[in-house]
């Protein structure tokens, strides 16, 4: 059975080229373009994991990661932060003392093979 990834980025390009990427290395993928839609498409998707971005409309990746990780049936889902928005890493630290950090940073442009070893260490 194949590991369930839900990928939250508000640009289309970025969406489509991880879905392929991560279709073609064999995982099923759901896409949302920011925090709203990626939280009302959890229940019906429980991913093994989530590619989260930073900057979005409606509900920032970072809302969004306050909210999953204050849900009990959510809040054990790794999430990795890919985003193009230098200072990420501030946007947690002020959450560090009550909600665990996200398992992994990474910075576009995207590295694929990096991508795909750190979702592969995740889920296994």
């Amino acid at each position: 059975m194949s590991k369930k990834v839900l990928i939250v980025d508000d640009e289309e390009d970025i969406r489509s080229y991880l879905d392929s990427l991560l279709s073609d290395n064999g995982y099923e993928t759901v896409l949302a373009a920011d925090g709203e839609e990626a939280f009302e498409k959890l229940p019906d998707f429980l991913p093994d994991a989530i590619i989260l971005d930073i900057v979005m409309p409606n509900q920032s990746g970072v809302g969004f990661y306050r909210k999953i990780k204050k849900n009990d049936t959510y809040k054990g889902i790794p999430v990795i932060v890919l985003t193009g928005f230098s200072g990420y890493k501030d946007f947690f630290s002020r959450d560090y003392h009550t909600l665990p950090k996200p398992r992994i940073f990474m910075e576009k442009p995207i590295i694929p093979e990096e991508l795909l070893d750190n979702i592969k260490a995740m889920v296994s």
